[in-house]
């Protein structure tokens, strides 16, 4: 989420919203907000209906397995502090572009916690639908 929200002036240039969709609390999300001062809004789907919906799932072997704890080892290394614990740590996320008239554009079903698309695909989706006359 980081690299979408240093690249939110892009996505809005493309008259393009950006949410992100959580199961955690409202005090959670709040704080999260705080912290990372994103311009975006959050929903919250406690039930995870979304989360089903969209095909997302729940693995703990992606979650802790060898390449996410790899990614956690460098950002220690970075001297990164690491969030504390909020919630299923083991549900994937993803990315999904919806247009203007609710049709899902761009799937990206992250395989786990670290992986998302670039921001420069994202980016070309949005202007490949703009190409065709889909406004996002």
């Amino acid at each position: 989420m980081a690299q979408v929200v240093a690249r939110h002036s892009e996505f809005k240039r493309k008259n393009v919203n950006i949410v992100a969709v959580s199961f955690g609390t409202p005090e959670w999300a709040k704080l999260w907000l705080e912290q990372t001062q994103a311009p975006i809004d959050i929903w919250l789907d406690a039930t995870r209906n979304s989360y089903l919906a969209y095909g997302l799932t729940s693995s703990v072997w992606a979650s802790w397995g060898p390449r996410n704890l790899w990614y956690y080892a460098q950002a220690l290394w970075r001297g990164e502090k690491l969030q504390e614990h909020r919630g299923d740590t083991n549900q994937l996320g993803g990315n999904f572009i919806v247009d203007a008239h609710g049709t899902i554009r761009f799937v990206y079903r992250s395989q786990d916690p670290t992986d998302r698309p670039s921001i420069d695909a994202l980016l070309e989706a949005i202007d490949a639908l703009d190409q065709i006359g889909v406004s996002p």
